[in-house]
């Protein structure tokens, strides 16, 4: 059986099972909250957690599958207090957040039984919250946020304070477009949600051509800079994205204001890239993407 209309059943099997994996734990079924300790020793915590998230997961599922999936989640829970017990250790948690622009669908294909923390951005990427613990960047989880009280709206942005790590970026030329990199920095993708600062391409005329091969690498040309240079843009993209140990997205797209639109690339060797109608140039087009490149360089 899936799709249950209310979850109650779930929350049933829940109320049933919580108690008997973790001893001491209270499960709410009114609220739909279940209360969990960790710690060792005089030092004991605790904190509720809503169910929500196992709720739609296993109502999803066959139900001969539930309780191993709620064992899991909870079990993962408790891991989670323990970790944002070690959390603020480190200082302020809320200061070190940081966000990963990832290839759409990367949270959901490596996530363990917790959903990290996503803010949603488009068809192709998803914005993934991290925290800097020590010199590792540590996933957040939305149980965990909720934890370290991440979620309350006086906590520093993520986002925000990614921008500001990267923001002394400056785009090098390379073979005829430009790349922003910076050699084990992860935070670099990012500069395509910044775009207007640190991509200013995207928002004049057509707009850019763009690849984010690495997460440590954004690269990208004016999107009517014609087919020689957007076929070399493809095979950067491509030749930086194969065995990149930060790989983020082998694909190119067509980045233009508020709308990204992925650019086809055909398979060969070396890849060809296949313009929309709108991007194949014209004289007047030509000339007026000179013009703007003399005043950037002002």
């Amino acid at each position: 059986m899936t799709g249950t209309t209310d979850g109650s059943t779930v929350m049933n099997a829940i109320a049933d099972l919580a108690p008997m994996w973790l001893p001491g734990c209270v499960v709410d079924t009114d609220e739909r909250t279940v209360e969990v300790g960790w710690g060792r020793g005089a030092l004991q915590m605790s904190a509720v957690v809503g169910l929500g998230e196992i709720i739609e997961r296993c109502d999803q599922l066959p139900q001969h599958r539930w309780a191993e999936q709620i064992e899991a989640w909870l079990r993962a829970v408790v891991a989670e207090g323990e970790l944002a017990t070690e959390e603020h250790r480190y200082g302020d948690v809320g200061e070190r957040q940081r966000a990963l622009l990832v290839q759409r669908g990367w949270s959901a294909r490596t996530a363990g039984p917790v959903a990290d923390a996503l803010i949603p951005f488009g068809d192709h990427f998803e914005v993934v919250v991290f925290v800097g613990t020590g010199p590792e960047l540590r996933r957040l989880t939305v149980v965990r946020r909720s934890m370290l009280g991440l979620a309350d709206p006086n906590v520093p942005s993520p986002v925000q304070l990614t921008l500001q790590q990267i923001s002394g970026l400056r785009p090098v030329e390379h073979d005829g477009f430009a790349v922003l990199s910076r050699e084990n920095d992860p935070l670099v993708s990012m500069a395509v949600v910044d775009r207007e600062t640190l991509l200013p391409q995207a928002s004049i005329g057509l707009g850019a051509l763009i690849g984010v091969p690495r997460l440590s690498t954004v690269a990208f040309c004016p999107a009517d800079a014609g087919q020689e240079t957007a076929d070399r843009l493809a095979r950067y993209v491509a030749a930086t994205y194969r065995g990149a140990p930060d790989q983020c997205s082998p694909d190119l797209f067509w980045l233009q204001g508020d709308r990204m639109v992925q650019v086809p690339v055909t398979l060969a060797e070396p890849p060809t890239v296949m313009l929309p109608a709108a991007l194949l140039p014209s004289p007047r087009r030509t000339w007026f993407r000179h013009l703007v490149q003399q005043l950037f360089r002002r």
